[in-house]
Parts: structure tokens; C-alpha cells; sequence
């Protein structure tokens, strides 16, 4: 089994199943010690608890995670819904998760489109929205991929990574028309990422060096020596198998075993460690 993470370092996690369920914030003075107020701070105070998140400059122009999710949402009513498949596992089509306290958010939504790929293999395009309200993290919009056979998450070959600043936002309706180009420009590129898995289905890799590739890729030794020995058990009798299969393996141990566990940031990091390892190694290698 992937070890647990030590239960004192891992972010509080709430998973919140639609938009008009997400905490509303909003902006607040600051006081000093001495109770003065301090003009060059805001704090962003959560709604339901009254709790303040977060200090900001007074110059800070909050983005609030209900209008990015309601924006996700809108937009995901006119796209098209996966298809539900008979005996394939369920996923949900909008997943929206509030980390870190409420600071931040990430809302991944599967859009409708399928396609094949060789072997049987059928994956969904979708992208993953990221949100703060701290002004540690500009709103960001980027693709990721569903594959059916286990609902895993994929998220590399997907070059289609939009980023905007809050500051640029002057309503919801401009977060609306950015969000949705953002995110029709992901999917146009999908393709894109279709042949990058297909190339991976081809080529074949050592079952040793899968562990010290992840590791190298910045992935905890304890996940990538449990990743490791699974792929050692999936190889063929000559200690091969394809960097699709070995990078399947990964992606299916963070998406299941090791997400629930660790915030959203760093489930994002695993992945793009287990893609840069496995499925593109020749990316890595030319920006070494």
C-alpha cells in the first residue's frame, strides 16, 4: 500500500459537490495590536465562519471562489456530458475542492467529448481550474485527461496551460468570456496530448528504472518505490514494459491513493512528476 502522509502536515480538505455550496468571502479591516487600523492591509474573511483566511494588501482585488465555480459551471452546462458506459467506473463530471483553510480552490470538470486510443484505452479531455484567495496563486486554467478504464487522471502532454491574474478581472462577465477561451483553447489542443500517449504506448522502459526516474522527477521515495514495485510486477519476463503502462501505474496510485490524502497543489506536483518520469522523459531531458 502507498504510505500515509504524516497527519500533521496534510491540508484540511473539503469537498463541496456544487457551486452555490462554496463558501462566499469577502473583505475586511485590518487592526493592529494597539487596535489602530492598519491601511495597507485587508484580511478576506470566509462567510459561513467568520474566520479570516487571509491578509492582503489593501491594493489586492479579490477574486471569489463561488464566482470561479459558478464561471466553471455555466460553462460546463453548454459543453457536452461524458456519456455514462456500462461496467466503467463512475467519475464525477464536476469535482469542486476548497484547501489550505479556504484559501485556495480547484474545480476539474470532464467534458463529453470521447476519444479512442489504440488498445482499447478511452479518455475524456477536461481541464482543472485553480484558484486563491491569497494572492499566493494567480486564477489558472489548465487541461488534464480522464482515462475510462480507471478513472485516473492525466496530466501531461497538455501544453495548453492558460494563466490569468485576478487584477485583470474587472467582472463576471470578463472572468466568464476569459475562463471560456481558456478553456476551448485546451480542448482544440487535445489532440495534441492524444499522440504524446499514443507515442508512449509504443516505446517500452525498464521496470528498475521506473523508481529512480519518479524520484528524480521530484516524487517522495516512499510513492515512487511502492509505484516501483508495481511495476516490476506488471513487466514481462525480460523487465520491460511501456512507459504508457508504467505511467498508468503512477497516475492511478496518485489519482486513488495518494490525492486523498495531500492537498491539491501537491497531487498536481506528483502528476507532472509522474509525466515528466514516464510519459515525455525526452521533455525533461531537454530542459535539463
Amino acid at each position: 500500500m502507498i504510505p500515509s502522509a504524516s497527519s500533521d502536515r496534510r491540508a484540511a480538505i473539503e469537498n463541496y459537490a456544487r457551486p452555490e455550496d462554496i463558501p462566499r468571502f469577502d473583505l475586511v479591516p485590518v487592526f493592529g495590536p494597539d487596535g489602530a487600523r492598519l491601511a495597507q492591509y485587508r484580511g478576506v474573511r470566509r462567510a459561513d465562519t467568520g474566520a479570516v483566511v487571509s491578509v492582503v494588501s489593501h491594493r489586492y482585488g479579490l477574486l471569489p471562489h463561488h464566482q470561479v465555480a459558478e464561471a466553471v459551471h455555466a460553462i460546463g452546462e453548454v459543453l457536452d456530458k461524458p456519456a455514462s458506459e456500462q461496467g466503467a467506473p463512475a467519475f464525477p463530471r464536476e469535482r469542486i475542492t476548497i484547501f489550505s483553510g479556504g484559501r485556495r480552490m480547484e474545480v476539474r470538470l470532464v467534458v463529453g467529448t470521447r476519444y479512442e486510443l489504440p488498445g482499447g484505452d478511452t479518455v475524456y479531455p477536461g481541464i482543472r481550474v485553480v484558484n486563491s484567495v491569497d494572492s499566493m496563486l494567480a486564477l489558472t486554467c489548465e487541461g488534464v485527461g480522464v482515462r475510462l478504464a480507471c478513472a485516473n487522471q492525466l496530466a501531461a502532454g497538455m501544453d495548453a496551460v492558460v494563466a490569468f491574474r485576478e487584477v485583470h478581472l474587472s467582472s463576471g462577465e470578463e472572468l466568464l468570456a476569459m475562463l471560456s477561451e481558456a478553456i476551448h483553447r485546451i480542448l482544440s489542443r487535445f489532440r495534441d496530448a492524444l499522440r504524446t500517449y499514443e507515442v508512449a504506448m509504443g516505446e517500452e522502459v525498464l521496470s528498475g528504472d521506473v523508481e529512480p526516474a519518479l524520484v528524480a522527477a521530484g516524487l517522495p521515495l516512499c510513492y515512487a518505490s511502492e509505484i516501483g514495485a508495481r511495476a516490476e510486477v506488471a513487466a514481462t519476463h525480460n523487465s520491460l514494459l511501456s512507459r504508457w503502462s508504467a505511467y498508468n501505474l503512477a497516475t492511478s496510485a496518485i489519482t486513488h491513493e495518494i490525492a486523498p490524502r495531500v492537498s491539491p497543489a501537491r497531487s498536481r506536483e506528483f502528476e507532472r512528476a509522474a509525466a515528466s518520469a514516464l510519459l515525455v522523459p525526452e521533455r525533461a531531458s531537454a530542459h535539463a
